[in-house]
Order: structure tokens, then C-alpha cells, then sequence
């Protein structure tokens, strides 16, 4: 970083500008529209603020708005994708775009894309001649909310080439058009056609492609960090070249995937659901990260001058609250600076999910509190920590605790109090008198609920903000992604017994007041003695010393 700060990005894959995307709002009965989409877009981002991500990725699925020879054509698609990329620039928070990935799905119908394998992204020269020109066009659009190119915006923190390339083996190659490219190449080297020289074939091909894309987007005036992508842990086993033709290409950042537990589900996963929020993956971290296979990849003098970064990471079929900080540390290990979980769950969806990957700020409380702690750990670790360590699972230092045993973690602070679960019976951090920000789910020393959604507290300037999210009730199993329709019950107007007792906050009269959509305010419980023992409602609330007239309220400065 400019100021000499190791760079720290935490974030979320997030997506309302894909037709993937959509058909999943589509069942729920969102209409595709640009009002519609821009809406669960702005809701969805403040969820993201409350969760306080700092960082999106989102890999476009180019069929949603390129045609058959790479030119961009205008959509519904694309105007999402430009709003959220104006949104993310007006909220402060950070975008990596993967220009090329392709999911089923397509706005366009004759797009390039439709019908080709993964592999001919790469291999075919025909698709890698539009892929330049779609790019160029990208990156000299100019984005209409912004008024700038996206070359020149300064919110993109990223340009990945490509998510998870893939390439052909020798076996597969013999069967296919381009092994005529290849047989060309070997006797143009006078080498003889088996496997060794089809590797040091595809070694150049991918090295040249990635320069070849590198140059493209240098020439245009981006400046932007460039990403490989190098998909999950144990693809160099299969693809030493690839990964010496990475490292010795001209890209400055490469990227890896997270997913404990993928191991153990069969590869149709999504069929073939399994609940592992009970699994310890202690051993499985520790050998990943000493096989060069696995992740010790990234430790080699091979990589020592890329940036690392995590594209997708998810605690996978997994619902535990404290499996998201380990992460957090391990990537930390691995020297990454930034990384972002697969796939954030947009507002309004939230309670239809369900399967490998779910996040959801109001639908899986308990995760969502265990991501911001993770947050925290990974912005206050240094790069390359050792990550050798006795157990992983049970960890206490001076500023965070992690328990599989109790499922919880905590991260306590001069100034602030995170935990994902209740810490009554179990804190050993030392809480701060000075405590002025408290999120949480449960209990604590600081605040007590009996609700079952996440509270979040902030004083500024003498002022307490509280917003309490809905009730939540699981009626499904979250992580049976077979199941349809409401998976988590929200609840949002069940009043709930609350207590907050921080410093300064204990004695005297005080006014609980609602804080509803527009910053109207309404007087919501006019409190004698103290803050102990009330019942609230889930919503937006300021609570302020004395007796307030609402009606001269006037916040609207303050954003919390």
C-alpha cells in the first residue's frame, strides 16, 4: 500500500448482474427489471456494510451481454452491472471483475460463449481473437452512472483474466480439432509428439495467452493489478506446467480457492448433500499448507514475486461459527492480501438458500458474526504468520478466541466487542471499559438479547445506534440444497428482552427512538433508571440520554 500498510481486502463474491443469478430470484417472483435489480442491489450492499466487507468480486458470465463476434451489446445485464460498480465506488468498497466465466446461462442467445467448452477459451484461436475485442470494448466502456471508462475507475481493484481456466490433457487434445496446433508446434521444434512435449506445449500456450491478455489490458491504460487464476488446492498435481508457465508469465497477482470439506462430498455435489459443520478440518489445513500440491505453492521462490489472493472461499456444507477466523489466519499464512467468500446471498434471497454455500447477514446470524470477526483477523495478521500450531480449532490470544468445541468466536478490542454466539459462560479475552461498538449473537458481559437475529450497537457522540435484525427460525435444513422454498423463517416483529449495559450507559432516563425508512423518527420506549429489561422490536433505532422531541431529531449526518 502507498502508506507502507500491508493491503488487507475482505469480501464477498456478489453477482445481481448475472442471468445465473437471476433465475434464482426469478422463482421467488423478482421481476426482471432494471428497477427491480437495482433495488436488491442497494439492499444487498447495505447488508454487505453491516457485515463490513470492504471488497467484491464478481465474474461476469460475458453471454449476458456479448455477442457472436465479442462486441458488447446493451442489456439489462450489463446496466446492472454498471450500477453496481457505481454503487460499490459511492460506498467505498473495492471490485475485482473476472472478465471471462460461462454458467449455463445466456441473455444473448448467439453469444460467442454458448456452446463452447471451458477448454476453447484458451485453446481456440478464433475465440481468443473476440475475447481481446470484447475486453477492449470493456475496458473503454464508459460506465453512465460514473461518467468514466472502467479502465479509469478507481473502485476496480482487479482485473482476473479468467476464472478457473482449464486446458486440455494430451489423452483429451488427440480428440479434438486442436491437435493439429500441436502437432505443428512439435515439429516445428523437431521434437517428437508424446506427453512431455505436449506439456512443454501447453506451458507456452498458456504463458503466451496470459501475456497476451496481460498486454491487451496494459495497452488500453489500465493500470489495475492482473490475476491468474489457479483454481483449487491439489490442480498442480495434474498441471506442474501450468503453474511454472503462471509464475513466469507477466501477471503480478494469482489467485487460489478455499473450500474445506469439498474433499468429502462426491463430485455432484449438489445432489449429493452432506452436513460437515461438525467436521474438524485441524489436519486438513495443516497438510494442505505444507504440500506444495496443496497450498505450499504459494510459499515457493516460484511465486515469492506474485500477490496472492483467495477468488472463493466457504466453509462449505457448513453452517459452524467459527470456521470462517481459521480460514481467515490460513490465508494470511499463505501471504494473501486479499480474498473474497463464494457466493454472497442477495437480501431478498436469503431465506431461500440453502446448499454448500450460504451467507446470508440475516438468514445464517451466527456465520455472518463469525465473517466479521474473520475480517478482523485477517486486516490484524501479518503476512506470511507461520501456521504451525498445536490446534487450530482452539485458539486464545490477545485479541480473539476461537472454539470448535463451543462454536464460537470472539474478538475483543479497545474499542470494540464481536461474537458469534453466546460468551457468558465462556470469554477469556479481557473486554474493555471503553467498549463503544458491540456486534453480536447471544449474550454477553455488554449486552443481553434473547432474540435470535444479530444486534449491532455503535455509540457516536453520545448517541447509541442499534439495529436488531430479524428473528430467525430454520423450519429446513440450511444445508440441503435440494429443498425449495422458505428455508429460514425471518421474523421481524417479535419484541425480545434486551439490556445494554456499557460504560456511562447504566443510570439515568433515556429515549428509545425508531429510526424508520427516509431517517423518520417515532419516540419507540421512554426508559427510567437504565437500559436493563426492555423489549424491542427487530429494526433501526438511535437511543439518546433524556427526554427527546422527536420531531427536532435531526440525523441524517450520521451513517451507521
Amino acid at each position: 500500500m502507498p502508506d507502507g500498510k500491508e493491503m488487507a481486502i475482505f469480501g464477498v463474491n456478489f453477482q445481481p448482474n448475472l442471468s445465473w443469478e437471476y433465475k434464482r430470484l426469478q422463482k421467488i417472483g423478482v421481476q426482471l427489471s432494471s428497477n427491480e435489480l437495482k433495488k436488491v442491489t442497494d439492499e444487498s450492499f447495505t447488508e454487505l456494510e453491516l457485515m463490513h466487507v470492504n471488497s467484491i468480486r464478481c465474474h461476469l458470465t460475458p453471454a449476458d451481454f456479448v455477442d457472436h463476434e465479442g462486441n458488447i451489446v446493451e442489456t439489462i445485464y450489463l446496466d446492472i452491472l454498471d450500477y453496481m460498480i457505481a454503487e460499490a465506488s459511492e460506498r467505498g468498497i473495492y471490485v475485482t471483475l473476472a472478465f471471462i466465466n460461462h454458467m449455463g446461462s445466456a441473455h444473448v442467445s448467439n453469444s460467442m460463449w454458448v456452446g463452447l467448452n471451458r477448454e476453447e477459451w484458451i485453446h481456440n484461436k478464433k475465440v481468443v481473437e473476440k475475447t481481446k475485442n470484447y475486453i477492449t470494448q470493456l475496458l473503454n466502456r464508459s460506465n453512465p452512472y460514473l461518467n468514466v471508462t472502467y479502465k479509469e475507475t478507481k473502485h476496480i481493484a482487479m482485473w482476473e483474466i479468467m476464472n478457473e481456466p482449464s486446458v486440455y490433457s494430451y489423452d483429451e487434445i488427440k480428440n479434438t480439432g486442436y491437435f493439429k496446433d500441436f502437432l505443428s508446434w512439435a515439429e516445428g521444434k523437431g521434437k517428437k509428439e508424446d506427453q512431455r512435449t505436449y506439456l512443454e506445449y501447453r506451458e507456452e500456450l498458456v504463458r503466451n495467452y496470459i501475456n497476451t491478455m496481460h498486454k491487451l489490458i496494459r495497452d488500453s491504460g489500465a493500470r489495475h493489478p492482473i490475476v491468474w487464476n489457479l483454481n483449487w488446492h491439489r490442480y498442480m498435481r495434474e498441471h506442474e506446467d501450468v503453474f511454472r508457465a503462471v509464475a513466469s508469465s507477466h501477471v503480478e497477482v494469482v489467485a487460489m480457492c478455499n473450500y474445506p470439506g469439498q474433499d468429502l462430498v462426491g463430485e455432484n455435489y449438489g445432489r449429493n448433500p452432506k452436513d460437515l459443520t461438525e467436521t474438524d478440518f485441524s489436519e486438513w489445513f495443516k497438510t494442505y499448507y505444507n504440500d506444495v500440491t496443496g497450498y505450499g505453492w504459494a510459499l515457493s521462490d516460484a511465486f515469492k514475486n506474485k500477490a496472492k489472493v483467495v477468488y472463493e472461499f466457504e466453509t462449505f456444507f457448513n453452517q459452524s461459527r467459527y470456521l470462517y477466523p481459521i480460514q481467515a489466519q490460513y490465508f494470511r499464512a499463505l501471504g494473501v492480501q486479499a480474498a473474497q467468500m463464494w457466493t454472497y446471498s442477495l437480501s431478498v434471497y436469503g431465506p431461500y438458500s440453502s446448499g454448500s454455500h450460504v451467507l446470508s447477514v440475516t438468514s445464517t446470524p451466527g456465520k455472518a458474526a463469525s465473517f466479521i470477526i474473520a475480517n478482523e483477523i485477517f486486516k490484524s495478521t501479518r503476512l506470511y504468520t507461520n501456521y504451525e500450531m498445536d490446534s487450530p480449532n482452539e485458539q486464545v490470544t490477545d485479541y480473539y478466541a476461537i472454539s470448535k468445541e463451543r462454536n464460537v468466536a470472539i474478538y475483543s478490542d479497545l474499542n470494540r466487542l464481536y461474537y458469534s454466539g453466546d460468551i457468558t459462560k465462556w470469554n477469556p479475552l479481557n473486554v474493555s471499559e471503553n467498549v463503544k461498538e458491540v456486534i453480536g449473537l447471544g449474550n454477553s458481559s455488554l449486552v443481553k438479547y434473547n432474540g435470535t437475529g444479530l444486534y449491532f450497537l455503535k455509540e457516536i457522540d453520545g448517541i447509541l445506534h442499534l439495529t436488531i435484525l430479524p428473528n430467525v427460525k430454520h423450519s429446513k435444513n440450511q444445508w440441503d440444497g435440494r429443498q425449495e422454498g422458505v428455508i429460514t423463517e425471518l421474523d421481524h416483529t417479535t419484541k425480545n428482552k434486551m439490556s445494554i449495559l456499557l460504560t456511562n450507559w447504566d443510570e439515568g432516563n433515556y429515549s428509545i427512538i425508531e429510526r424508520n425508512k427516509g431517517n423518520k423518527y417515532k419516540l419507540y420506549a421512554y426508559r427510567k433508571k437504565n437500559l436493563t429489561d426492555f423489549h424491542i422490536q427487530p429494526g433501526k433505532y438511535v437511543i439518546m440520554k433524556g427526554k427527546v422531541n422527536t420531531k427536532l431529531l435531526d440525523l441524517e449526518s450520521v451513517n451507521y
